[in-house]
């Protein structure tokens, strides 16, 4: 470094480096937010050296834990989970599956192959990238916008759940008029293009949370990208609106308990209506509850005392951030087993495409079986053929919804700002509780 330097506010630049650069601009800006200690930043080649805004842990416990969890565990649950998925939404694309809530499920299948995709590159990525300068910089260039569109794809995947437990309630709960009107191709579709152009609106701030500075790795000896947040990730009005208040209403506790509700009225249309349930049905009810509750109650848990939390236990909540994050992926990804568990026509269909003949061959003479999910005129005389199609109809949606609760994640864990932004979290209250990584 050069004996001679121009001070800029507080820090100084090295004599030769050229004042007016871009990159010192943004270091103005990282310099005027407080996100960095600069007595401590040194400079190489006119770069800084990588960890102004993300310092690389040290803690030997935590990178070996972070290896195992993140960098292991998690993209090993999602590429099966991925397989899942696709073999899913090919079974709810099959022509005889085709219905209203089953198109929504398709269209979950989806978002939660979107969700595990930019979930393994966000978070497993930013654990192998502290052992190669080459993924180092592929990290620095697309963390931001893949976070971005994995806030996308969350959001998607919360509001196709809600879809899809709102069509349930329509086809168990509500009158034939209503039910033939939601089960129309284009509500569905209007539905649908709604669902992905609110969660395309509602994450465009993300896009703009964050910004890359050029760096050099001291430690891999060459230049390096470096993501770092920008002033809006500070302003307090935003992450007062945005992040407390939007987050919570939009996100997590309000599509949860929307979820609950509509689950409640038709389990108890099915128990106290016309049609009845049986006790394997209440109990894969259940257990998809608890199973949602279990995958998302650590990450709502951060989200709701993150201070709290970061005052008492410090660098220790990256354990349970890491956790958390897993349980994201993990529920994007459990949802073939529950479908084909719980799902009979969800099974007739992939054994007849698998196998080539359904595996429920039986089926009883003047009644619909689950394998056809479209709603039809009485096959019989009057109400008594009707309230076969209503107990054919309850049990469809009630199996889904309940595959719903445990397939839905309102963006809990993974809605932070970039978790590249780690070094904000341990000290600042305005921040979301994936910057805890430090």
């Amino acid at each position: 470094m050069e004996e001679e330097e121009t001070p800029l506010y507080n820090l100084t630049i090295p004599l030769g480096c050229n004042e007016n650069d871009e990159l010192f601009s943004k270091l103005k800006q990282l310099l005027e937010a407080g996100v960095y200690d600069w007595s401590g930043l040194n400079f190489t080649d006119c770069l800084p050296q990588c960890g102004v805004c993300n310092p690389a842990s040290r803690w030997e416990v935590y990178m070996i834990y972070n290896l195992i969890v993140i960098g292991i565990i998690l993209p090993l649950v999602g590429t099966l989970g991925l397989m899942g998925n696709a073999i899913s939404a090919y079974v709810y694309s099959r022509k005889e599956m085709r219905c209203s809530t089953n198109s929504y499920l398709f269209g979950l299948a989806c978002s939660d192959s979107a969700v595990i995709s930019t979930g393994i590159f966000v978070f497993s990525l930013e654990t192998y990238r502290h052992f190669s300068l080459l993924l180092d910089r592929i990290a620095g260039y697309l963390s931001g916008t893949v976070f971005a569109l994995g806030t996308i794809a969350q959001t998607c995947s919360v509001y196709f759940t809600i879809a899809a437990g709102a069509d349930c309630f329509a086809q168990v709960c509500l009158n034939e008029k209503i039910r033939r009107f939601v089960s129309r191709p284009h509500f569905v579709r209007f539905t649908s293009c709604f669902v992905v152009a609110f969660s395309l609106f509602y994450n465009v701030p993300h896009f703009f949370e964050g910004f890359t500075i050029d760096c050099y790795h001291q430690y891999f000896g060459g230049p390096s990208i470096e993501v770092c947040p920008t002033t809006l990730r500070y302003n307090n009005l935003y992450v007062e609106i945005y992040y407390n208040y939007m987050y919570t209403i939009f996100l997590a506790v309000g599509p949860l308990i929307m979820l609950i509700i509509l689950n409640s009225f038709i389990i108890g249309f099915s128990v106290f209506g016309s049609a009845s349930t049986s006790s394997e049905d209440n109990m894969s009810l259940i257990l998809v509850v608890l199973l949602f509750i279990c995958c998302n109650i650590a990450a709502l848990f951060i989200n709701i005392f993150e201070t709290l939390l970061s005052d008492i236990m410090g660098a220790n909540i990256n354990f349970i951030v890491d956790f958390s994050n897993l349980l994201v992926v993990f529920n994007s990804s459990f949802n073939f087993i529950i479908y084909k568990k719980y799902s009979r026509s969800f099974a007739d269909t992939l054994a007849k495409y698998v196998t080539g003949r359904s595996s429920e061959k039986k089926k009883r003479k003047g009644m619909r079986t689950t394998e056809d999910c479209s709603l039809k005129e009485p096959l019989a005389n009057g109400n008594k053929a009707m309230i076969i199609e209503n107990q054919q109809r309850s049990k469809i949606c009630r199996d889904a919804v309940g595959r719903l609760l445990a397939a839905s994640q309102p963006e809990v864990s993974s809605t932070a700002p970039l978790a590249t932004f780690d070094i904000l979290s341990l000290t600042s209250a305005n921040t979301s509780p994936l910057q805890s990584r430090v």
